[in-house]
């Protein structure tokens, strides 16, 4: 699990640059993306490990701007 925690936290500026998309505050766009961070820690474990493992690095990236989105 901690690698794929790892490989989230290679992502904050993928989400960055997901989150200018939606708005050009740059404290907001900090904020939505740690609170994002905080999230993947503490979505169920089994959950995550199911996306990480059939879609990779790609199907995380695709659900955090899922979530970062709302």
């Amino acid at each position: 699990m901690t690698e794929i925690y790892t490989e989230i936290s290679k992502l904050t500026d993928e989400f960055r640059k997901i989150g200018y998309s939606y708005s050009n505050d740059t404290n907001k766009i900090r904020e939505a993306v740690q609170e994002l961070m905080v999230y993947f820690l503490q979505m169920n474990p089994v959950t995550l490990k199911n996306i990480y493992v059939k879609d990779g690095i790609e199907g995380i990236t695709k659900y955090g701007a899922v979530a970062l989105r709302r």
